[in-house]
């Protein structure tokens, strides 16, 4: 049974214990995991009518995926229509991550006008596509080696979660350097009542975490790599409605590379056309040296 990433327990008013989502905890937890459940102890923490609009993140740490971790929430300010959290993410005494958190009032929101660019309508449906874990058991049959077959093992790290490349041979096998944007259809399979914003908004931060560092490596033509990583993480929610069980699509692009690190933007849209939020991260990249003789 897939179970919900969301598992916090409180310790007092500004503190929090979460528990990792993988049923088989034996690696690094998935970073998107840990900025989610600080981004549900900091909506814990916040005024009534106050939801998140702004997400800045560093991933400092590996964290495991066994342990425990514990968020610390400070309270930075109280305004009239903003208010602003800094969590903690720490494991053995440890900051594994910190992220903050920028809310705005609803009832605040008066101006209906917005602005919006133009949804990629030629990308294909999810409907037909073949899931990313159901690509690499194909490929790894027909006699690919699995250390060379691109994307984050999310069978594992994020159970809750269903990814369908739009391209899935360029999504396992890259593009030799000759591409560097793809697009995923990505849907959490838990069911997540509508009235229930602060799951709603935490699981698409959740979610925005995934693939990044794949088409950081876009790039680049090789097909193993020493290290692929994120170092840090920004999201924009620009719609606080949506439907995060539904198909969302996921346009990634690498935008930069140099000293190791590849810069990503992302956007992600309903499967009608409204962008929800918008994303960037650097990633860190060290390619497999080759061998000398």
């Amino acid at each position: 049974m897939v179970r919900e990433w969301r598992r916090l327990k409180k310790i007092d008013d500004v503190t929090y214990i979460g528990e990792c989502d993988s049923e088989h905890p034996a690696a690094r937890v998935f970073g998107g995991h840990v900025l989610a459940q600080a981004m549900s102890a900091a909506y814990y923490t916040a005024p009534e009518g106050f939801y998140v609009h702004a997400v800045h993140c560093y991933f400092i740490r590996g964290g495991e995926e066994s342990i425990p971790i514990t968020y610390n929430v400070k309270k930075i300010r109280d305004g009239r229509n903003f208010s602003i959290r800094y969590v903690e993410a720490v494991q053995h005494g440890k900051v594994i991550h910190l992220a903050e958190f920028s809310l705005q009032k609803l009832a605040s929101v008066k101006d209906t006008f917005s602005l919006t660019p133009e949804f990629p309508a030629h990308v294909p449906g999810p409907d037909g596509l073949v899931s990313n874990i159901t690509g690499r058991h194909q490929k790894v049959a027909e006699g690919f080696d699995a250390r060379e077959l691109r994307g984050q093992v999310t069978e594992r790290m994020a159970p809750s979660l269903e990814i369908r490349p739009a391209n899935l041979d360029m999504f396992l096998h890259g593009t030799g350097g000759v591409n560097q944007k793809q697009y995923l259809w990505i849907r959490y399979k838990i069911p997540v009542d509508k009235s229930d914003y602060m799951l709603r908004h935490a699981t698409i931060v959740y979610l925005s975490d995934l693939e990044l560092v794949t088409t950081g490596a876009l790039c680049f033509d090789d097909k193993m790599f020493k290290l692929l990583t994120s170092m840090d993480h920004s999201a924009w929610i620009h719609q606080y409605e949506f439907d995060i069980n539904d198909w969302i699509l996921y346009e990634q692009e690498c935008v930069a590379n140099s000293n190791h690190r590849s810069l990503i933007h992302g956007r992600l849209w309903s499967r009608d056309g409204r962008l929800i939020m918008s994303t960037s991260q650097e990633v860190l990249i060290y390619k497999t040296q080759p061998s000398r003789i």
